[in-house]
């Protein structure tokens, strides 16, 4: 099937995208802003974060809990999330409620209250999210790692959900600044994707946010070479250890981006990756390890989490060495690669055969490349990688073996990496 572009762009610089899926019963839409935790100041430290949980509080028509009664009463569910470098609010319907779902996104995108008094419930509901993720030793991981790499003064190396000191500083008027500096038409991306006619969701979108002011592509500070930090937490009470490791990777432009997508396959991403296989199935050293990437406008970065017994953490920490070494030395097998390659471009398809994932490929396009994708172009790049490329992916990843770290578990096991780590630098 040939690939089509509908894409428009409002006078007021909204992008939208449309994907027609006419054998499909579902209507997905997504709106991002260009705006994450690395567009704060260090006075607002967390309020991209806050913000999202705010639009959902009212409108001057809807309460909060009439925005939700209205999205699930026409079938739908709503999920909004804040990262580094945007915001997105994402729904699903049938495809029949488009303009009675998107009649409510639009709504709360565009007219949020930010009443006082739901300000300061919303931030008592922040606090406990920042509780239960340091209840979670996963999870904290991420924060640990982030600051590790990027130290605590930069907004890459703070926590997207801000602390306790800097929500309660944080008054209406400074919520609201944020919002409408960041939650303008320059920087916000509309996607549709579904059994749709292209130009009535253009008419409907149109309509909707012509009235949203243009303003500018927010600003934010430039990534940092990273450093090779590392964080300790004490967590006697938990019976396992969680370490992450993060290694400098590529930015999402950078050519030999699909180079290194397929080694993270071949190193961690699936069950047939080297680190899941001598980790967990020939040894049972743990139950969780994997490898992800990480990638900004100006920076990357390949990440390793594991989780185990802390007894069980000097003999997999010498593995992990053994593999990357070996990945060093002699690169990837033909056998690897080609798995590899069916896999990234498999996986790929099979997403794209649904509205949501449509939506997301098309919303983050637009969002990161200020265009779409053709996704087999994509496939297409993947497939023409070489065993030398990603040879020398790994070669630029491990070699030296520079990196950050992140633990939480017992004193025991901080030794154990401590020394570990002073071996490889």
């Amino acid at each position: 099937m040939p690939f089509e572009k509908n894409l428009i762009t409002l006078d007021n610089g909204v992008r939208l995208a449309t994907v027609e899926m006419p054998h499909m019963e579902s209507v997905s839409v997504g709106m991002w802003v260009n705006a994450g935790s690395r567009h704060e100041t260090p006075d607002e430290h967390g309020m991209a974060h806050l913000v999202e949980h705010m639009l959902f509080k009212g409108t001057p028509t809807r309460t909060a809990q009439q925005i939700s009664r209205e999205i699930e009463g026409l079938g739908s569910s709503i999920d909004g999330y804040t990262v580094e470098d945007h915001t997105s609010y994402q729904a699903k319907a049938p495809a029949s409620e488009f303009e009675n779902l998107f009649d409510v996104l639009s709504d709360f995108y565009l007219r949020p209250v930010m009443d006082p008094s739901d300000l300061e419930c919303e931030k008592q509901v922040i606090f406990e999210e920042i509780a239960m993720v340091r209840d979670q030793p996963a999870q904290w991981l991420e924060d640990l790692i982030s600051e590790a790499t990027w130290g605590e003064n930069h907004p890459l190396g703070r926590s997207i959900t801000g602390t306790e000191m800097s929500l309660d500083a944080f008054q209406r008027d400074d919520v609201l600044n944020f919002f409408r500096r960041a939650y303008c038409g320059k920087n916000s991306v509309i996607s549709v994707a579904g059994n749709i006619d292209s130009k009535k969701v253009e008419d409907i979108v149109s309509s909707r946010f012509e009235s949203l002011h243009e303003g500018a592509r927010i600003a934010c500070s430039a990534a940092l070479d990273p450093q090779p930090g590392h964080r300790f937490e004490d967590a006697e009470d938990q019976e396992q250890t969680h370490l992450a490791l993060s290694f400098e990777g590529v930015d999402r432009l950078d050519p030999s981006r699909y180079a290194l997508k397929l080694l993270n396959v071949i190193l961690g991403e699936n069950m047939s990756s080297r680190l899941f296989q001598e980790l967990r199935e020939e040894r049972a050293l743990c139950y969780e390890i994997q490898s992800d990437l990480v990638s900004f406008d100006d920076a990357g970065m390949l990440q390793i989490f594991l989780a185990l017994s802390p007894g069980n953490l000097d003999e997999a920490l010498q593995i992990i060495s053994k593999v990357a070494n070996e990945l060093c030395k002699n690169g990837v097998t033909e056998t690897e690669l080609a798995a590899a390659k069916s896999y990234l471009i498999g996986q790929s398809r099979i997403s794209l055969e649904n509205t949501a994932s449509q939506m997301s490929w098309a919303g983050e396009c637009l969002l990161f490349f200020d265009d779409i994708k053709d996704p087999e172009e994509i496939h297409s790049r993947v497939a023409e990688t070489s065993l030398e490329d990603v040879h020398k992916a790994a070669m630029r990843l491990f070699e030296p073996m520079a990196f950050s770290s992140a633990l939480v578990g017992p004193v025991d096991s901080e030794a154990i990496f401590g020394n570990w780590r002073r071996a490889m630098f």
